[in-house]
This record gives C-alpha cells, structure tokens and sequence, in this order.
C-alpha cells in the first residue's frame, strides 16, 4: 500500500512521463517525416490516410525503443523540480532516507517495464506485417534490405543485404547449404548477385568453403571470379514482403534461431531483448545520481537533466556499435547483447553506491 508520501511522488512522475512520451515521440515523428516528405508528396491525395496508418502502427514501435530513455528524462525532470523546491531536502531532514524516496519510482518502473515488453510480444507483432507492408510498398525505392529466404528444395539459406528489384541486382550475399543430416555442406559470400533467368544467379567475387558430411572445414578456400549459382528463390521470391525481425514477439524470435543457428543478427537479437528488460532499471541507476546524489557536481539542476539525455545518448550508441560487432561475428551474439547493460549496470552502481543519501 503507497503511503501519502509515495502517491506524491507518483502524482508528479506519472503525468510526467506521459508528457515526456508525447514531446519524444512527436519529435521522431516529425523527424521521420521530414525524411519521407517526398514519399508523401508523390502519393497525392492518399497520403494524409498512409501517413495515419503508417504512423498508428509505427507507434507502438517508437514506444519500445525510446521507453527507457522516457523513464530516465521523466525521472530526472521530477527529481530536479523537486530538488529545485527544496522537497528532497525537507524529506532527507525528516529522517527519510534518498532510498526510500525512490522506492515508488523503482516499484513503479517494474509495471513499465513489464507493458514495455508486452507491447513487443503482443502489439508490435500484431501490426507488423502492416507496417512492414507500408514500409516496402508505400516507400519503396527499389532497394530492399536484409532479406533472409530459406531454399527448401536446395537445402540452402541466401542471406542478402541489398536488393534491387528494379536491376534485378544483389548486392553482398552469404549462401549456407547443408547436407541430409543438417551440416554445413558449403557456404558462399560473393559482392553481387545477377539474375540471368532459368532458376540461376550471377555471382562475382565469391569466397567458397566447402564441409564434409561431419561438418568440418575441407581446404582449400574456393576464389572465383564469377560464378552461376542455381537457385528455386527468383526476383518474384525476392519482391515478397518480409517482416523485420525485430518485430517479432520473443517466442517467433527464438524460433527464428533454432531455424537458422547460423543467422547471428537473429541470434544477437534474440539476448538483446532478453537484456532490454534491464534496460530501464541500468539507465536510473545511472541517471539519478547525477541528479540529485552529486550536488558538488554541477549547481546547474537542468545540467544534471542534459546528462541524463547525454547517458542516454551513449548507451543506446555503445548497443548500436555492440550489435553490429554481434551481426558481424566479432563479437559473441550474448557479449554483444549483455555488453552495454553489465557496463552501464556496474557503473550505475558504483554511482548509487557513493550518493550522498
């Protein structure tokens, strides 16, 4: 049951928060748009109901990724409002400790942390083949990204990073082919890709390592120059719509991964969204110290809130470089994942740890 003083704090933070959701948001909105003003433009008179669906369903997705970010900067404003008034002062001198202050933000932090995740398992997933579909449709230029097609018949997985379906051109591709008893057969990475038709693909520049039935390496490395490479996925296979896997609910992700164990951004994702549960519980322990735990640090109380979007800043940075490493193989797909969170994590508490309670 909260006490007066809990349902205070929750009566500033919670309306708070919600204001911090709708300045955000509508910035990436505005931003986002800005990007595609062109895409609107051509669209003519349909644009104004593609953008509303468009941006419906691109909503719930902005919410997953901004929520700690919005928890942190809703957190710190409140606490600097309070701060500034001389509250947090008046409590600690009434003998309430800085922890127990806090405690109805941590407890109320963990509800937001569990509809953050549930938004991902069941709204995102219910709305993203929607989503994605306006993606590559409304907005398409030709070009599209990352497209992963399983070959049943050849028993071979294509990886592509980019697609022309204009040129009929594939750029950057990794091919995987197993044997009868799912071991490595060979795998292929070639710079491009051309259809010539009959079920064949062009492939220059193509690094080949060939496997036998155990599933280890056999030497040598394979150079070709230029290579046909038959295959049952067409252009008409390649001009499917194909949801993001970041759109996917937790049980379609790792489902994903039992399918391709080889796919690593499938992998990386996969312990990234276990990780990102954590996420807004790391960023407080972080952020809160800096802006009332350090009083010697900065008189400037809307300072402290400009490090607490700094921090923010760094953190999501610090998991955009980790999981590229992760997709690229340098780095393991769990050390990618967990890497920002155990680093911000031990520094958080470190910080917490030295406030002045």
């Amino acid at each position: 049951m909260f006490s007066r003083l809990d349902n205070y704090i929750l009566r500033a933070f919670i309306p708070t928060f919600f204001l911090c959701l709708i300045i955000i948001s509508g910035i990436y909105v505005i931003i986002d748009l800005l990007q595609r003003l062109g895409d609107f433009i051509d669209m003519g008179g349909e644009a104004f109901s593609t953008g509303i669906h468009y941006y419906l369903y691109l909503f719930p997705v902005i919410i997953f990724q901004l929520f700690p970010a919005i928890t942190l900067i809703a957190v710190g404003i409140v606490l600097v409002r309070m701060a500034k008034n001389r509250e947090i002062l008046a409590m600690l001198v009434a003998g309430i400790s800085l922890y127990r202050i806090l405690l109805p933000i941590f407890i109320v932090t963990v509800f937001m942390s569990f509809a953050s995740f549930g938004n991902q398992e069941w709204i995102i997933p219910r709305f993203a083949e929607r989503l994605e579909t306006l993606q590559q449709t409304a907005f398409s230029n030709n070009l599209r990204k990352n497209l992963l097609l399983d070959d049943t018949g050849n028993k071979t997985l294509m990886r592509i990073w980019k697609y022309d379906s204009k040129l009929q051109n594939m750029q950057s591709v990794f091919i995987l082919s197993r044997y009868e008893n799912g071991k490595k057969k060979f795998t292929i990475h070639a710079d491009e890709g051309k259809w010539l038709g009959n079920n064949t693909w062009l492939l220059t520049n193509v690094i080949k390592h060939r496997y036998d039935e155990n599933g280890k390496w056999v030497a040598p490395v394979q150079r070709i120059e230029n290579m046909e490479f038959v295959s049952s996925i067409t252009p008409s296979e390649l001009g499917k719509i194909q949801l993001d896997p970041s759109l996917l609910s937790f049980k379609q992700l790792k489902e994903l991964c039992k399918k391709e164990p080889d796919n690593l951004r499938s992998s990386v994702l996969f312990h990234t969204r276990i990780a990102y549960t954590l996420t807004h519980f790391v960023l407080l322990l972080i952020g809160i110290p800096l802006v009332v735990g350090f009083e010697r640090l900065t008189r400037n109380l809307f300072l402290r809130v400009g490090f607490c979007v700094l921090i923010c800043g760094i953190f999501y940075a610090l998991s955009f470089i980790c999981s590229n490493l992760g997709n690229t193989g340098m780095l393991h797909p769990i050390l990618a994942a967990w890497l920002p969170v155990v680093l911000f994590g031990s520094v958080g508490l470190l910080f917490f740890d030295m406030m002045n309670m």
